[in-house]
């Protein structure tokens, strides 16, 4: 009897424990891990100070899921997830889901803009990105980007002044994303929520892979990024922001892509009647250039030259903050006898020559294609 009476007590044990981690799973799944529809992550309830809502029917069905670490809302801050980013698929795509700005930069833009004074004096315009365009250009960017969003025209004009704020990725892929440039797909937003595509891992996760792969991996980069310069009929487009973390390998493409664009500079390519090489443009060698500068001077060299001087260029200091990320480290001695790499990345890096820069991006090519 006495028996009897442990294994029932031991099985009503059991099942209340059964219960308890059963409503555990619920509560934390409901509290500490973001679905898609969780309104702490999309945070719909801020628009149309938002993206936009042209992807909200998908978040609420099977169609978007989020995976990884991220999707715990303890890491939702700027300590463990500055970039605000989250990995998951679309319709079973692999995308990244953006916030587009620190988790601190929302929350003082949600207080800033209850001040108007305040939100007039951090007010930016499209000017940043498109220092030399008129109007009707201007428009294309704006048009664009309100269509996107999946708002009337005013909410969306709305939606616009706040992406201008906060990032101005969203404006630059929702034009350009289909344009064939070496840039990811932008799906839409769902809220504060920006959907691109997942083109791969940063190169960083490549830095110590073997020097032939990293040849490679220079190579194609080098390729985006001068694609960035003359790949388009209709614009040129300089990139500053040069560091590992921006660029990733698209494996199945085989194909350097260019992920972060919130501080790119967009030419129209119709303002350079004469786009023959120049030589006399003062060649700075601070990262970012005076605004003049790029709507006097046309530039076919510029971000090979980003890319020789902030990626490739062995460890020698570069201006007075910034480092070569030395990707193409550890040079074989005998790679570096026959061709010379070494002191062809750092002519690349230092002429002066617009012209001469261009040749050397060329035997950079050849040669690189030969070390793979």
């Amino acid at each position: 009897m006495q028996l009897r009476f442990r294994r029932t007590c031991r099985i009503r044990w059991f099942l209340i424990l059964f219960i308890v981690l059963i409503i555990l799973f619920f509560l934390i799944n409901k509290w500490l891990i973001y679905t898609p529809s969780s309104i702490d992550f999309l945070e719909l309830n801020a628009c149309p100070t938002c993206f936009g809502i042209s992807l909200c029917h998908l978040f609420e069905t099977n169609n978007v899921q989020l995976s990884g670490w991220q999707r715990f809302s303890f890491f939702n801050n700027d300590l463990f997830n500055i970039k605000n980013i989250y990995y998951g698929t679309l319709k079973n795509q692999l995308v990244i889901f953006k916030k587009m700005a620190h988790q601190s930069e929302w929350i003082m833009f949600d207080v800033c803009r209850q001040n108007r004074s305040c939100f007039q004096q951090i007010k930016t315009t499209l000017t940043t990105l498109l220092p030399c365009s008129n109007s009707t250009f201007i428009s294309k960017f704006q048009n664009a980007f309100i269509t996107s969003t999946g708002f009337n025209n005013s909410e969306g004009q709305i939606s616009l002044e706040t992406t201008l704020q906060i990032n101005l990725e969203p404006i630059v892929l929702s034009t350009l994303s289909n344009s064939g440039l070496p840039i990811p797909l932008y799906y839409g937003a769902c809220g504060r929520v920006g959907v691109v595509s997942n083109e791969g891992s940063n190169l960083v996760f490549y830095l110590h892979s073997s020097f032939q792969f990293r040849a490679f991996l220079a190579r194609e980069l080098l390729i985006s990024m001068h694609e960035l310069n003359t790949g388009n009929s209709d614009i040129i487009i300089y990139y500053p922001d040069v560091n590992l973390e921006n660029f990733v390998y698209n494996q199945y493409e085989r194909r350097i892509k260019i992920i972060d664009l919130e501080y790119v500079i967009i030419v129209e390519r119709n303002l350079f009647f004469n786009t023959n090489i120049d030589d006399n443009y003062e060649n700075s060698h601070r990262k970012i250039l005076n605004p003049n500068q790029y709507c006097s001077t046309y530039m076919p060299d510029y971000n090979v030259k980003q890319v020789c001087r902030y990626i490739l260029l062995p460890p020698i200091e570069t201006n007075k903050r910034e480092m070569s990320s030395n990707f193409l480290h550890s040079i074989p001695e005998n790679v570096n006898h026959q061709w010379n790499l070494t002191n062809m990345i750092l002519a690349c890096a230092q002429t002066e020559s617009t012209s001469e820069r261009l040749a050397l991006y060329e035997q950079l090519l050849k040669i690189l294609s030969k070390i793979m």
